[in-house]
């Protein structure tokens, strides 16, 4: 069966893509037993770096630039040059009785960000194909998309066979949904006719705000059913974990109810892909 290529996305920055996106793939990996790998299209890099990586030898911006002798053609499934496993943390501890796939991910860099700028012909494809063959020995994708609608973005959708959104309870994370749900209908009309929204997530979410109650209440009256249930708190020790490069597991028990938070998130994704 095809790999589930999802790109995680929201135009607004600062709604916790990073911490989702790595406490997804970690759980698809160690509870789900999925084959994981992460692509990270934003040039911030935080994703990269807390999958426990620097300085690789080659990323995304590689990629995507092509061939320069070949007058930056890109070769199908070129993408495979670019997968490494995550740091040395986020491996499979099979001494300790684990037995999980490790997680692949294709890395970011800075100059990621000079591929916005690109305009060659089919720029919108470069990452669709670069992905060909290399996507299905996959289980899963995980595209983490920049926090614009700028061409990175639109290679994720192109390339994706869905569409997670994100946002966290604030006007402006909110309004940003309206501007992606937009994008996604232009890129299914002219460029990936197949991609599908699959969901929303509501990251960050603190107890007792009156203010998130009334945007958790909007967004589940624009989306219904499609808004994916538990919202995600938000917590220190994402962050904490995001900063040391480590996955959740490796902070304990108190990182139990994140963890399953996150796991019937990744059953709901998973089941909702299957339709």
């Amino acid at each position: 069966m095809p790999a589930r290529v999802i790109a995680v996305c929201n135009q607004k920055g600062g709604v916790g893509k990073t911490t989702l996106v790595t406490g997804l793939a970690e759980v698809f990996a160690q509870n789900l037993g999925k084959t994981v790998l992460v692509i990270d299209a934003d040039p911030q890099r935080n994703t990269t770096s807390a999958l426990g990586i620097d300085n690789p030898e080659f990323t995304l911006n590689d990629v995507l630039y092509g061939d320069a002798e070949q007058n930056q053609k890109i070769a199908p499934g070129i993408a495979a040059d670019a997968i490494i496993f995550t740091g040395d943390a986020w491996l499979p501890r099979t001494e300790q009785g684990e037995d999980y796939p490790p997680i692949s991910l294709i890395a970011s860099e800075r100059n990621l960000a000079s591929r916005e700028r690109d305009s060659m012909m089919a720029r919108e494809h470069r990452l669709k194909t670069s992905l060909k063959g290399v996507s299905d020995v996959f289980d899963i994708v995980l595209i983490d998309c920049p926090p614009s609608l700028g061409l990175l973005t639109i290679n994720a959708l192109t390339a994706a066979t869905h569409a997670l959104l994100v946002t966290e309870p604030r006007v402006s994370s909110v309004e940003g949904l309206t501007e992606i749900v937009a994008t996604i209908g232009e890129v299914q009309d002219s460029l990936n006719e197949d991609i599908e929204v699959i969901g929303v997530i509501i990251n960050k979410v603190r107890k007792g705000r009156s203010d998130q109650v009334h945007w958790i209440d909007r967004v589940e009256k624009d989306f219904g059913d499609a808004v994916f249930s538990p919202h995600l708190p938000d917590r220190e020790l994402f962050a904490r974990a995001q900063a040391a490069a480590q996955p959740l597991r490796n902070f304990g028990s108190a990182t139990r109810p994140l963890r399953d938070d996150l796991q019937r998130l990744a059953e709901a994704i998973w089941k909702e892909s299957e339709a």
